[in-house]
């Protein structure tokens, strides 16, 4: 009797186990976007997580959590439950730069565990109708033979505009005063109004298309929204830069959300209408393995730190 009742006591387990064991995900994902709406990175979010809805039967709900330049959300981020029902979208800026500008952010590289990359972009480089500068080579050309003479705008200091020209002036020499702006929006304003020579901001990319600015250049690989315009490595060897998303869970997730999850998003950045809406933003769908997101971010924290410190950049 007692080798009966401890069989039936084990099915029982078994299959109380089982019922409770349910698939990933079994209820509705958050998704920390840390900045707020409206910007790349909400709209990267925004189409990636319909899909991703649609893909495992869940809601994925977008907690917009601006401030301290992304800092705050990664943070919230970093301190969530890590069950795999907790996710953030990620860029250069929180993942990279602003580890490295403050060491008391809140979160470190180490607090997020990298999913997926999702989406890149090559920042623009543009100029005034006006400008005399024909080619990125004619601009190099000029700032060379004029030290010190013309100026470079962009959405603030340490942001990836300014690194991206910092690394340029490391590997050309060329001597150009850097004006700082609140944001990117302004920035272009500045260029817009001629207060300085050249602007450095993605944002720049409508005010491109509406014939209202030039673009000499791309920082990254050409852009398929304006794929005349050549990239900065074309006329500087080796040179590149690009802004780039992804998505991050906390450490320590589960393997099996990690997985499903990095699946999903791989299958939705092959979609032609999700690569064609990202092309219409002027960034191109990317996707990787846990593993190659990892090194990504290593690899971006290498070079960034390097231009930091040559440039003597001090972040406010």
């Amino acid at each position: 009797m007692k080798k009966i009742l401890s069989a039936l006591l084990l099915a029982t387990v078994a299959v109380t186990g089982g019922a409770f064991a349910q698939p990933f995900p079994s209820k509705p994902i958050k998704l920390i976007v840390p900045y707020p709406a409206g910007g790349n990175t909400d709209i990267v979010a925004r189409i990636y997580s319909q899909k991703l809805a649609e893909r495992v039967g869940q809601p994925v709900v977008i907690d917009n959590r601006g401030g301290a330049a992304g800092a705050l959300g990664m943070a919230v981020a970093a301190k969530s439950p890590n069950d795999g029902y907790t996710l953030v979208i990620g860029d250069l800026g929180t993942m990279v730069i602003a580890p490295i500008a403050n060491p008391n952010a809140g979160y470190t590289q180490k607090d997020l565990a990298p999913i997926s990359l999702v989406a890149s972009v090559s920042i623009v480089v543009s100029v005034n109708p006006k400008s005399p500068h024909v080619t990125f080579a004619d601009f190099i050309a000029r700032a060379k033979a004029q030290p010190g003479k013309l100026t470079y705008g962009t959405g603030g200091i340490g942001g990836p505009g300014h690194l991206a020209f910092e690394m340029l002036r490391s590997m050309t020499g060329i001597d150009i005063l850097h004006v700082p702006f609140k944001g990117g929006a302004q920035a272009i304003t500045g260029l817009m109004g001629e207060q300085i020579d050249i602007a450095v901001d993605g944002t720049a990319m409508a005010q491109v298309k509406a014939g209202r600015l030039k673009a000499l250049a791309v920082t990254g690989p050409r852009l398929p929204a304006i794929p005349d315009v050549p990239s900065m490595g074309e006329t500087v060897s080796g040179y590149s830069f690009t802004n780039w998303w992804g998505f991050l869970a906390p450490a320590g997730a589960p393997a099996d959300a990690i997985k499903r999850i990095n699946e999903e998003l791989t299958a939705i950045a092959a979609m032609p209408d999700v690569r064609d809406r990202l092309r219409d933003l002027g960034l191109a769908a990317q996707s990787s393995t846990p593993a190659q997101f990892a090194d990504l971010i290593r690899t971006e924290t290498d070079k960034v730190t390097k231009i930091v410190k040559d440039a003597n950049i001090k972040f406010e």
